[in-house]
């Protein structure tokens, strides 16, 4: 839960946009390269797990960087290189390089930020049967192609490499 004034909610597909303002939210379409607010908006901008879909990374980042106040923050999260290999490993695929992730985030940030931080953290992910590996596996369908769930052991355990940015705008 965020505890804030004002809270608004981004995204590009209209069936996201409508599951938010279904529980409440101020949710609007727009595409992060090109956010319809005023300049120096918002205090805070949390953006977990999208700026590696960004056609244009830069752009996007600028984008943030112009809707924050003077020292304003970035907040996100995504994965470091290793994140669930033993998945990975066990369908025979590696995910693509990423535009934006855990090894090259704090870099291209830098370029709109005058402080990033990362905070490493790591964890498990562990799924009971071969039916919800593959519902996890179907999701990356469309980016990757189909692949087949390992028939086992089960439970199948994985482990997760998030880190967390925390990037300030100059004042």
């Amino acid at each position: 839960m965020v505890a804030a004034p004002e809270v608004v909610c981004i995204d590009q597909a209209e069936a996201a946009v409508e599951a938010a303002r279904a529980r409440g939210l101020d949710a609007r379409r727009a595409e992060i390269e090109a956010l319809p607010f005023e300049e120096e908006t918002f205090d805070v901008v949390m953006c977990n797990a999208v700026l590696y879909h960004l056609r244009d990374v830069e752009r996007g980042l600028s984008e943030l960087a112009r809707v924050l106040r003077p020292g304003g923050r970035f907040v996100g999260v995504y994965t470091r290189p290793g994140h669930l290999a033993e998945l990975w490993s066990a369908v025979g695929r590696r995910p693509a390089k990423q535009a934006f992730d855990g090894a090259s985030g704090a870099e291209l940030l830098a370029a709109h930020f005058a402080e990033v931080e990362r905070r490493d953290t790591d964890g498990q992910v562990l799924w009971e049967t071969r039916e919800e590996v593959q519902t996890y596996l179907d999701a990356y369908r469309e980016l990757v192609g189909p692949m087949r769930a390992p028939d086992g052991p089960y439970p199948f355990r994985a482990a997760r490499l998030p880190c967390v940015f925390v990037a300030r705008k100059a004042t």
